[in-house]
């Protein structure tokens, strides 16, 4: 095991494309930020222990080509309505 002493805002890198950032901590907690890309699935270990207990066979989300990401949503903007101040109503 690899024991690393990190500050917040410090990073470090699990092969290329895997970044751990700390963010904060409090108490006996800490906070990590994780960028890993999509197809890599990041569990916490007892949601991991859980999915081997039921037997998900499907780990990865790449292992099933027929899944699709969901698709984002982007917010609707309203059209713009021209408003009237108070001395034009008079």
């Amino acid at each position: 095991m690899l024991i690393l002493s990190r500050r917040p805002n410090e990073s470090l890198r699990i092969g290329g494309n895997v970044v751990i950032t700390v963010i904060g901590f409090s108490g006996n907690q800490i906070r990590l930020g994780i960028t890993a890309p999509p197809n890599v699935v990041v569990d916490r270990e007892e949601v991991h222990q859980r999915k081997m207990v039921e037997g998900v066979t499907r780990i990865s989300p790449v292992a099933s080509p027929a899944v699709q990401p969901p698709r984002t949503r982007t917010a609707r903007r309203r059209p713009e309505v021209p408003r009237r101040s108070r001395l034009q109503a008079e």
